[in-house]
Parts: structure tokens; C-alpha cells; sequence
């Protein structure tokens, strides 16, 4: 079964936050992604079954002068819910922001898995993403 890929309406949030809850174990409070939502280089895209939101995909629009991938794009926060895996959600929804990204000019999209999320690698594999030799850094502050 197809479903449809949308923007996350502003009346969906608590269930987009349900999602993020079930998938990562907690998320963070209703407030702050009430504010992501409004900023114009977020975009939260979600699939509904019924009223439940069964999946979604965050994205970051990176769009700066300096390197020639750039305008690209950072997803985070792909997450299916369980019950609803192994039934080509996740690359469905993927394959559309993919092909969205395309038509709209973007040079690169990048995201980061874990190393140990197995099924998130053969997912994001299928779509035609490839394990990029890179390191990431951080610093808590």
C-alpha cells in the first residue's frame, strides 16, 4: 500500500511526537519542535494512517556559498513506527524526498546512523545512499 508523503500540519504534532517517543525512547518537549516546525529551513515530512503518524523524516536545508554540494540537505529523525517496518515505508518516504530534492535543485543529501542500526544502513543502501568515509566530532556545551 502507497501513502501519502506531507508536511507535518501543526495539528499533528503531538502525534508526530508520539512517534519520535516510540522510536527513540523520548524526544524532546512539545515546545521546541513546535519552534523547529516554524523555522523555514526545517521541514518535518510524515506519513498518516488514518490520523496516526506512522512515519517521518526531519530536514535541514544547508545552503551556503562555499563548497560546490552545497545547496544540500541533512535528514535526521527518520523513524517508522514498528508495527509498520518491512513494508517499504521508510524507502517509499525517502525515495520521495529524494525525488522532491532533485526537482528542486539540492546537489547532496547527508545524514548519520548509527554505527550499529544494521536495518537503518540497508534501508538508506537501498534509497542509493552510500557510507561516506568521514568522521564526525562534537562538543557537548
Amino acid at each position: 500500500m502507497a501513502y501519502k508523503v506531507e508536511i507535518l500540519d501543526q495539528n499533528d504534532i503531538v502525534s508526530y511526537k508520539e512517534l519520535i517517543d516510540n522510536c527513540f525512547g523520548g524526544s524532546n518537549p512539545l515546545e521546541q519542535y513546535q519552534a523547529y516546525q516554524q523555522k523555514p529551513e526545517y521541514t518535518i515530512w510524515v506519513i498518516k494512517d488514518g490520523e496516526t503518524i506512522i512515519a517521518s523524516v526531519t530536514q535541514y536545508v544547508i545552503d551556503l556559498f562555499t563548497f560546490d554540494f552545497q545547496p544540500c540537505l541533512m535528514l535526521f529523525n527518520v523513524a517508522v513506527l514498528e508495527t509498520y517496518r518491512k513494508q517499504g515505508i521508510g524507502k517509499q518516504m525517502l525515495s520521495d524526498i529524494i525525488q522532491k530534492a532533485k526537482e528542486e535543485g539540492y546537489r547532496q543529501i547527508s545524514l548519520t546512523c548509527l554505527e550499529s542500526a544494521a536495518p537503518a544502513h540497508r534501508l538508506y543502501e537501498s534509497v542509493g545512499f552510500q557510507r561516506a568515509d568521514s568522521c564526525k566530532y562534537t562538543i557537548s556545551l
